[in-house]
């Protein structure tokens, strides 16, 4: 089962999503008051129930949806996603499963519901936040060392995984049936498998009641990825959507966190748009609702460049030219050259355009360019000495019908034939593997440095995997050794090594640490004679991400 349905990006019910390129996310809640981020209870080690305390003074009583859908509008977002409940399982909707919500605070009106009712009247799209991790619900299962679970025991726990899947369940119906047209439900508690997650379940449930909703990938079942403060690896023919905050520590309120630059983020904006992605821009409004200036000043400013350049962002497609794949996007017959600097000389080459266009112009401006076919490239000329506006400039290029392009080829990286050795010992390194699959975020396995060379990290999904070629002279029965790293907590996964169906099944022990390998053996397989693939692949994660460190494999012939 897939982690994003490829068939979402053809769905003409989600095209919405595949069309609007730039959304606006809101952090918000009762951690706001202390101004230190969203994760201010864990990182600070808060003890929870004086941190829940913060709900008897949550009063934010200069909060105007209006004003933030009115922002949204003008920062040229075409939807919003709103924290409903963060991982400190504080609800901003008046939910009937738990206490702790916004009704019960002195501010005593359901956010979400008014911020879901001016998107209506404005004709924008609302996507609705929900953690599934909760440091505040007394079944949610802790685990010691486990990333975004409580270290510190609980007084009140009852840990009952099933019961706390109920109550997610729960909680998402409610958010899916209580307010209307809802257009998206965006998990974010990645660190556990579908299993534990059930995200087929909650992906049906939403589509049951908002068939034209858009699930995220992050309950490990939806409709699109979601990479975090980063371009994604390729993620041609899936939707995708990379999220980032204008405060550069934090997502939620930090009057101390540094902002990133309206130029830096226009050209975050332009790549994740040259990629074929969405850009979400995460705004953290302070304690009593309102949207900061810095951050304000910033989403306006970014609108004020789509109003001249939009044509080249909403609604487009990547368009990886050689040599400029990160820098340009395509329309039916129209392409778009991102500039993000301005050219030293007056004319500019562009290669992997292979006709002339009608019409070259700079979006937002009056003045046409020369555009002709010379030596193979297409050479644009005619423009001023100075860039015409503040940000990025944006040459349109218009043509008959559909351009002749030829587009980048992405890097492949080779992997060798491994011949076996017939009566001896041959070592399968992680750096002659193939990777292949995709985990949550879009993430692939990687290489990265250990003792003695490398090994593949970045396990997150059973799709993925590491496959060697080999070739075998005469078959044979060969004792299979695995060298890998993975401490407590993460241990326990299962996992597969196949060849031509024979199959090794193994669990994943603990080690010291990710720098600690040690090596097991798991039996013998069958290897026939002539090439063949073996292939690595886990079977089930009960911890996601986490599968282990793989040094590689050893494969003695067995003589017996």
């Amino acid at each position: 089962m897939a982690i994003v349905r490829t068939e979402s990006k053809r769905d003409p019910r989600l095209r919405w999503f595949d069309q609007a390129r730039f959304g606006m996310f809101v952090h918000f809640g009762i951690y706001s008051q202390l101004g230190r981020g969203e994760w201010v209870m864990y990182e600070e080690d808060i003890p929870r129930h004086r941190y829940e305390r913060l709900a008897e003074s949550f009063n934010p009583t200069e909060f105007d949806a209006g004003e933030w859908v009115s922002l949204a509008r003008r920062a040229g977002a075409r939807y919003i996603n709103l924290t409903a409940k963060h991982h400190d399982g504080f609800c901003l909707f008046d939910t009937d499963l738990t206490d702790f919500k916004v009704t019960n605070t002195p501010f005593g009106r359901d956010l979400v519901g008014e911020l879901v009712e001016a998107c209506h009247r404005e004709g924008m799209p609302i996507i609705l936040y929900y953690s599934q991790p909760d440091w505040h619900h007394p079944n949610f299962v802790h685990r010691k060392g486990a990333f975004k679970d409580l270290q510190t025991e609980q007084p009140d726990q009852e840990p009952d995984w099933p019961r706390y899947q109920e109550y997610v369940e729960g909680q998402v119906e409610e958010l899916v049936t209580g307010y209307g047209r809802i257009d998206g439900i965006w998990f974010d508690g990645s660190h556990k498998s579908e299993r534990e997650w059930r995200g087929k379940r909650l992906y049906t449930l939403i589509k049951k009641h908002q068939p034209r909703a858009v699930v995220n990938d992050r309950a490990r079942h939806g409709d699109f990825f979601t990479p975090e403060r980063s371009l994604p690896d390729d993620l041609t023919g899936y939707m995708f959507e990379a999220c980032q905050s204008i405060q550069v520590e934090h997502w939620g309120y930090a009057p101390d966190s540094p902002l990133y630059s309206t130029s830096y983020l226009l050209e975050s904006l332009i790549r994740m748009a040259a990629a074929g992605g969405n850009y979400l821009l995460n705004v953290g409004p302070g304690p009593d609702g309102r949207i900061p200036t810095g951050q304000k000043e910033r989403m306006i400013q970014i609108g004020d460049w789509l109003r001249r350049n939009g044509d080249a962002i909403y609604g487009t497609e990547a368009c990886k030219l050689p040599g400029r794949g990160d820098l340009s996007t395509r329309r039916d017959n129209e392409v778009f050259i991102h500039l993000l600097s301005w050219p030293e000389r007056n004319e500019l080459e562009v290669p992997g355009i292979r006709n002339e266009p009608t019409r070259a112009h700079l979006l937002g401006e009056s003045l046409r360019l020369r555009a002709e076919l010379s030596d193979g490239k297409l050479r644009i000329s005619g423009l001023p000495p100075l860039p015409p506006g503040h940000g990025p400039s944006v040459i349109a290029l218009h043509f008959e019908g559909p351009p002749d392009l030829e587009m980048a080829e992405p890097p492949k990286r080779e992997v060798p034939m491994i011949q076996l050795i017939a009566d001896g010992t041959t070592r399968l390194r992680a750096r002659d593997a193939r990777l292949t699959g995709r985990g949550v975020k879009g993430h692939r396995l990687r290489l990265r440095p250990a003792s003695g060379g490398n090994c593949i990290s970045g396990w997150g999904a059973l799709e993925q995997a590491a496959l060697w070629k080999v070739d075998s002279e005469t078959g044979g029965r060969y004792r299979v050794c695995i060298e890998y790293s993975c401490p407590e907590p993460y241990a326990g996964s299962t996992f597969t090594l196949s060849c031509r169906g024979d199959e090794l099944e193994g669990e994943i022990r603990p080690t010291e640490s990710f720098d600690r390998f040690g090596v097991y053996e798991l039996g013998s397989l069958t290897i026939p004679s002539g090439r063949s693939d073996i292939i690595l692949q886990a079977r089930h994660m009960p911890y996601a991400y986490i599968f282990a460190d793989v040094k590689g494999l050893k494969l003695v012939a067995d003589s017996r």
